[in-house]
């Protein structure tokens, strides 16, 4: 990371930290953070306690630009209705939004900030996005589901993969998932992404609101602020629609609307134009530099209960419908339509994963179908070929696993030709870790780092191999030929150990899964 970044950010955290000790004074519940970016204009938000504006000033130019902040009641973001939060007071003060839409600005241009709240302060940069002729690189991941339980819970069942000489004992991860959920996004930010694709189950559950003060500790809090300068594109998942367990309302109707609005209130995103009020930026379509990003409402199909559907206990609630004939479908088609002709590479993202491994990828009707499977989504894969989608983001198998189909293309001048599709399961963020599903098959599977990255031990020191918490990079740039490519590489942070099998570090490695997708191809 930039220094001078790093001692802004330290700076702002300990500031910050000093306000919230200080009886009486003003702070940020969420510090803040950069959504909606265009190549003129940026969002800048936060959450705090306090109703009166906030300021947020912009350096430009030597300039200093003062914007006041437009203050929303956030009255979603509070505790769980049906049942006490343990921990949580159940009549908090209420939270309000500030949001500043920063515009008039030059593309691809980074500027430097400052956000004021009573005597809390905030610095950090921003960059606004790029034309269409500039290289960009992002991140992908799904399945963080943050809640506080993590930093006391065991680290997760860690299942153990073909060829592994791992050390008798060894059943569970090296780490919590708090820590790494933590580690990989600081190597995330040391990467310094244009942005940061979440394909769904940011949170435990989205119905209780210490799992997503849980999301922010890392994301802008006290574990990181990378989104202080890094935009992050969401899509919901299961566990966002997901009250909370017993009587936190479960997936009742009532708990999903109340967690997708926990969602909806934290992230901004371009308008959809939505007929239905309640579908508006459940999906949307993002243009960045040379790609097209369209991120899809997976969350529920129709009919319920059927093979149609990916949520078989969810029922009633605002989640649109996915399937031909619906407005979602008929969006999609539009916008796929569209970025065929203007974008270099399409990407779609939502967190049902279509082809998987994993327990969510066993068929309806199998006696092991968990009533949420992905492959309600493959309704959708022939428009993906016709419209020349290069690769599918998603998670909920929390594996890391790529498939790939072949199908045909349909150019906007009416020739067709061969078109592969590369469908990836990133669910390895901070959550997971699950090996292969017994009794069935993915047909489409190329990679999938349980059986394909074997682990080497010396003695109680893990060398190499094994599946760890990671993402994908995804680098958009002309090759020496002058041909657009992308270069997308799974990533893993692996845990470096000493000979007691103790973690002392943490290195990025890449997957031998690395995939190059040419624009003319």
């Amino acid at each position: 990371m930039d220094m001078t970044r790093t001692f802004v950010l330290a700076v702002a955290i300990l500031v910050s930290a000093a306000t919230n000790a200080g009886a009486g004074e003003e702070f940020f519940r969420v510090f803040p953070y950069v959504q909606n970016p265009t190549p003129e204009a940026i969002s800048i938000l936060w959450i705090s306690p306090h109703e009166k504006t906030g300021c947020v000033k912009v350096l430009s130019e030597g300039e200093e630009r003062r914007l006041e902040s437009q203050v929303i009641s956030a009255e979603a973001l509070r505790p769980n209705p049906f049942a006490p939060e343990p921990g949580v007071s159940e009549n908090p003060s209420p939270l309000f939004k500030h949001r500043v839409r920063v515009e008039g600005l030059k593309p691809e241009t980074t500027y430097s900030y400052t956000v004021e709240q009573g005597t809390a302060r905030f610095n950090d940069t921003f960059t606004t996005a790029p034309s269409a002729e500039t290289p960009i690189r992002f991140i992908v991941y799904s399945d963080s589901e943050t809640e506080p339980e993590s930093s006391t819970s065991p680290p997760v069942e860690w299942p153990v993969g073909p060829g592994s000489n791992r050390p008798e004992g060894v059943t569970r991860y090296v780490v919590d998932q708090t820590i790494g959920y933590r580690e990989n996004l600081k190597v995330i930010d040391q990467r310094r992404p244009n942005f940061i694709c979440i394909v769904g189950d940011l949170v435990e559950s989205g119905g209780e609101q210490r799992d997503w003060d849980e999301f922010w500790r890392h994301n802008a809090g006290e574990y990181n602020t990378l989104a202080g300068h890094i935009p992050i594109f969401a899509a919901p998942g299961n566990h966002e629609n997901f009250g909370g367990p017993g009587g936190f309302g479960g997936y009742s109707a009532e708990a999903a609307n109340f967690g997708v609005a926990k969602f909806l209130t934290y992230f901004e995103v371009p308008s959809n134009d939505a007929e239905e009020p309640a579908h508006r930026g459940r999906y949307y379509r993002v243009n960045y530099g040379p790609i097209a990003l369209i991120s899809v409402d997976s969350s529920d199909g129709l009919p319920h209960g059927t093979a149609a559907d990916t949520n078989h206990n969810l029922s009633g609630s605002n989640a649109p419908d996915f399937n031909p004939g619906s407005a979602q479908y008929r969006w999609i088609e539009q916008q796929l339509a569209d970025a065929q002709k203007t974008a270099k590479f399409q990407f779609v993202q939502f967190h049902h994963t279509m082809y998987g491994s994993g327990p969510h990828s066993v068929p309806f009707g199998h006696k092991n179908f968990s009533g949420q499977s992905g492959i309600a989504m493959r309704v959708l894969e022939p428009l993906f070929h016709r419209y020349g989608v290069d690769a599918v983001l998603s998670g909920h198998d929390e594996m890391l696993e790529r498939s790939k189909t072949v199908g045909v293309e349909v150019l906007p001048d009416g020739t067709e030709r061969a078109h592969a599709i590369h469908f990836y399961d990133v669910g390895l963020a901070g959550d997971g870790l699950r090996g292969s599903s017994a009794g069935f098959d993915n047909p489409a599977r190329q990679f999938l780092a349980h059986d394909n990255s074997a682990e080497v031990w010396e003695g109680r020191r893990l060398v190499s191999g094994g599946k760890h918490y990671g993402h994908l990079e995804i680098n958009i740039a002309p090759n020496r030929e002058g041909i657009w490519q992308a270069i997308i590489a799974p990533v893993h942070n692996f845990p470096l150990m000493n000979g007691d099998g103790s973690v002392v570090g943490w290195e990025r490695r890449q997957y031998d899964d690395v995939v190059t997708i040419r624009a003319d191809q």
